[in-house]
């Protein structure tokens, strides 16, 4: 299935669909020398090995010049419209090799894991993942993700988001026909999955993430509380020990993430120019 899509400057169709399915896929955010130098990048930083480094983490992909597209003044322009006049930016920066997911909600926006869910519920509620993948997404080697259309409306009926309720209540899915360099900014209440692969893949699965809301303070306050408490969460879970240890340490690193000390200059001329605001670790703690 064709997924509706739009180019950047296509600002108010892009809000409509948001709105309407939860996602709106953007085409060719990125030239195709734009993804070869991101997959260089990648290439260099991230093994292949199962028990390697897997992700690059914020301090990191943020002084890598081949990442400036998450602050493309383009990609700016249309979030500000979509989350309705205003844009924040988050510490969660992240590339991920490899990254396979079952259907879910991003713990970050579920009452099963937010002891306040109640900014989910609001009417107001702007808040959206952001992901560039730098491969194609088809069927059997898969490279994206799926979703179920509208299944961000839970909120608006004020029903829990149990995962079966979930899947029952929402069955069509979306296996986003995303191309290397397109956007994909989805709802953070919207169910998702990376998409199934069958082992056929050529190339290797990067996605590059990151997050954003409208710039309203207790928006913002409940997703950095949400990861101020997720490193105890994670030692709840049984992990592996190496996937725990992984994620403890990103977690860490992201209270070192410091406007401006940890971007590039020419990041923070764009982010000012825009009047970004910057959320930090450092206000989860300050509240």
């Amino acid at each position: 299935m064709t997924s509706p899509s739009i180019a950047l400057d296509d600002v108010q169709l892009g809000g409509q669909l948001l709105e309407r399915d939860g996602y709106v896929l953007i085409r060719g955010v990125l030239s195709p020398d734009q993804v070869e130098r991101a997959r260089d990048r990648c290439d260099d930083y991230l093994l292949a090995d199962a028990d390697a480094e897997n992700e690059i983490e914020a301090n990191a992909l943020l002084r890598m010049p081949e990442m400036d597209f998450i602050f493309d003044a383009r990609v700016l322009t249309a979030l500000t419209a979509w989350m309705g006049g205003s844009l924040a930016y988050y510490p969660n920066y992240v590339a991920r090799l490899n990254r396979r997911t079952d259907w879910h909600v991003d713990n970050g926006f579920s009452p099963k894991f937010v002891p306040d869910a109640s900014h989910v519920y609001d009417p107001a509620f702007r808040h959206v993942q952001c992901v560039v993948y730098l491969q194609d997404n088809r069927p059997g080697p898969g490279g994206g993700l799926d979703v179920r259309p509208g299944s961000h409306r839970w909120a608006a009926t004020g029903d829990f988001p149990d995962d079966d309720y979930l899947a029952r209540a929402y069955p069509r899915v979306v296996s986003i026909d995303s191309k290397a360099g397109d956007l994909i900014v989805f709802d953070g209440r919207v169910m998702h999955r990376g998409t199934p692969q069958d082992g056929s893949a050529q190339r290797r699965k990067y996605g590059v993430f990151w997050s954003a809301s409208r710039d309203d303070r207790r928006q913002i306050d409940r997703y950095l509380e949400y990861f101020a408490a997720r490193l105890e969460f994670l030692r709840t879970r049984n992990l592996p020990p190496e996937e725990l240890q992984r994620d403890e340490q990103r977690h860490r690193l992201m209270w070192d993430v410091r406007f401006p000390a940890s971007y590039r200059p020419e990041t923070v001329e764009v982010l000012h120019r825009h009047a970004v605001a910057v959320a930090e670790m450092a206000d989860a703690v300050a509240q």
